[in-house]
């Protein structure tokens, strides 16, 4: 069974059917994803170092306490704490 509208036409824009349609790869979107979320732990160390002081006794919960206490100390080394409270502060003022 012909399907037309599959053939590629030579000038005619890419589908989601074609190859040069634009699509990124699964690693593509993993990196994007993955800078995303460092973005996000690096503006909220203080609250994620927060949240690591309140686990319950467990199996790894003193390796989850000094690897949040060592991430919130190189965003203060790096002035990010202070970065994100200017921002907000600058955001929050028309409040």
């Amino acid at each position: 069974m012909r399907q037309p509208w599959l053939e590629a036409q030579p000038d005619a824009a890419a589908d989601d059917f074609s190859p040069r349609s634009a699509t990124r790869t699964a690693g593509a979107t993993a990196w994007v994803v993955g800078l995303a979320l460092l973005v996000l732990a690096a503006g909220r160390s203080g609250a994620i170092v927060d949240a690591a002081y309140g686990l319950p006794l467990a199996p790894g919960t003193e390796t989850l306490i000094a690897v949040a206490e060592s991430w919130d100390s190189a965003m203060a080394a790096l002035g990010i704490p202070d970065w994100v409270e200017t921002v907000t502060a600058a955001l929050g003022t028309g409040r």
